[in-house]
């Protein structure tokens, strides 16, 4: 989730990452800056292109790095035609999101991390697939290859089935999700619905002048921009006192928990939870 995923290790540093912001790609900042960005995009990239099933020897000369970048520079946001790095730049400015935040949870979140849209790029231009995001039996939404023949598809399916989640109990954690929801609710006195609705929200860079979701909390601009900044602030604190909660699978579970608050014509426009 944005705003409470922990900085990583190799997190390249707010400097580096304001380098990239105003020079538009890694290797046009200074050596130091690009090569410790250069290792965190690598990683990210790679580490999600193999969740998804392919390997690194498939991406071929394919320079993950690269793919980053010309994501951002061609990609517009949802409401102008400005490039997508212009509108997170505006984003941050304006909402006054702390960089480390933004990058480790809004770019590079497990759950919801913008990195995992950027894959899905990547492979349909590798493999010549086009993904599509289809709702299951059980309401869930996944992701469909078409154009992927059958012996592919096989090929993909070790990687979805060494998932952790499928070998785990979750009930306990989806518990302490709705009980975390719940603290939160009572504390700064938001609807329980609303506060998973704004997490949602904001885990999928949706900006709260959008129209749908300010009438899902049946609110104001100004109102719903408070109400978050409460809800962000109380997440943090209370994400502190839970041991799983930078968790690739926390994560997740968290945000399917909070997606069916968000507002329906949302949850058609982003695809649901991944």
């Amino acid at each position: 989730m944005n705003d409470n995923t922990a900085t990583p290790d190799r997190y390249a540093g707010d400097e580096a990452w304001q380098n990239w912001f105003d020079i538009c790609s890694v290797g046009g900042c200074p050596a130091g800056h690009s090569a410790a960005l250069r290792r965190q995009v690598e990683s990210a990239m790679y580490s999600t292109l193999s969740k998804r099933g392919v390997s690194r020897e498939e991406a071929g000369a394919d320079d993950p790095v690269a793919v980053f970048d010309a994501y951002f520079k061609l990609k517009g946001a949802r409401e102008t035609k400005k490039p997508l790095k212009s509108y997170f730049a505006y984003r941050i400015k304006v909402e006054g999101l702390k960089l480390a935040d933004f990058v480790c949870g809004t770019l590079f979140g497990s759950g919801a991390g913008r990195v995992h849209d950027i894959v899905l790029d990547w492979i349909a231009s590798i493999k010549g697939w086009r993904p599509r995001k289809v709702k299951g039996p059980d309401g869930r939404r996944r992701i469909e290859w078409e154009s992927a023949g059958p012996a592919e598809i096989d090929a993909l399916e070790p990687a979805a089935e060494s998932d952790t989640a499928a070998l785990l109990d979750l009930e306990p954690m989806r518990r302490e999700i709705d009980a975390l929801l719940e603290r939160i609710s009572l504390k700064i006195k938001v609807e329980k619905s609303h506060v998973a609705a704004l997490l949602y929200a904001t885990a999928q860079d949706i900006p709260l002048t959008d129209a749908a979701l300010l009438g899902g909390l049946g609110v104001g601009k100004s109102r719903a921009y408070a109400m978050r900044e409460k809800t962000m602030a109380e997440f943090r604190k209370e994400a502190k006192t839970i041991e799983s909660a930078d968790s690739p699978l926390f994560g997740r579970l968290l945000l399917a928990a909070c997606e069916s608050s968000a507002p329906e014509p949302l949850r058609e426009r982003i695809g649901g939870a991944r």
